[in-house]
């Protein structure tokens, strides 16, 4: 309840108390993170500090030791929990594009839709030209995707995640397997999901999109959310030593 007397609306993701361990490691220690509709939130910090495990948890790719996460109104820790259901309504975008090699770029684009949604191919394939069209790859629909350039390859990627009309994308270091000159597609179709509402929890090394586009920024180390807040706030004017290192790292590589 606000301070009016309104409801404050249910955040698209609450994650209470996340933990994750492999034997003796525990990769995340009780992490609690609210993600409202239309928010887009960065996910930054070392290797090693959980980054990756804490958006595989969302939607369990990674089962969680502990803690509870509820995303796109699926509680995903019930034990009941119809994963399939909730998984239509995440889509996730990995490091490497994880195309199928076979198919044609339009075939990769539909086949999710034609085979989890059960949508007839005409539909289906309607849909993906519009969904590839929209990340800027018109004309290469019949093409296999090692005939495209790794920027074009991750925005199909991004185009069959968005194909099944989810309200949260999730991105793993999008960029990270992409020549530079590369980078700049795949961030611009990011910006512009993000101009349209589209709620997004993205794991980025790119500091200046996360500058640009992130409505918070989140320095993660060790398995803990060490810094909160505002883009300005976290990447300009980190609070902590552990921040302050690891920002001068990145944003000064030779100094």
């Amino acid at each position: 309840m606000t301070s009016n007397g309104t409801t404050e609306p249910e955040p698209l993701v609450r994650i209470r108390g996340l933990r994750k361990r492999y034997g003796d490691n525990e990769v995340l220690r009780g992490i609690d993170l609210d993600l409202a509709e239309g928010e887009v939130v960065c996910l930054i910090g070392p290797s090693g500090s959980g980054k990756s495990t804490l958006l595989r948890c969302v939607n369990l790719l990674e089962t969680p030791s502990g803690g509870t996460i509820v995303a796109a109104g699926h509680d995903m820790t019930d034990p009941d929990a119809d994963l399939d259901a909730a998984r239509r309504e995440i889509g996730m975008v990995f490091q490497h594009f994880n195309l199928f090699s076979h198919l044609s770029i339009l075939d990769n684009v539909a086949i999710a839709q034609r085979r989890v949604l059960k949508t007839p191919r005409s539909e289906a394939e309607a849909e993906a030209r519009r969904r590839l069209a929209e990340v800027g790859i018109e004309g290469k629909e019949r093409s296999r995707p090692a005939q495209l350039s790794g920027g074009q390859q991750q925005r199909v990627a991004i185009a069959r995640a968005l194909a099944m009309g989810p309200k949260l994308m999730l991105f793993d270091e999008p960029t990270s397997a992409l020549d530079p000159e590369l980078v700049g597609e795949v961030l611009a179709v990011m910006k512009g999901l993000a101009a349209e509402g589209m709620t997004m929890l993205v794991v980025t090394h790119e500091m200046s999109f996360a500058r640009e586009v992130a409505d918070r920024v989140l320095f993660l180390d060790g398995g803990v959310i060490v810094e909160s807040g505002p883009p300005a706030e976290v990447l300009t004017a980190p609070k902590t030593e552990r921040a302050q290192s690891f920002l001068h790292r990145v944003l000064h590589p030779v100094d």
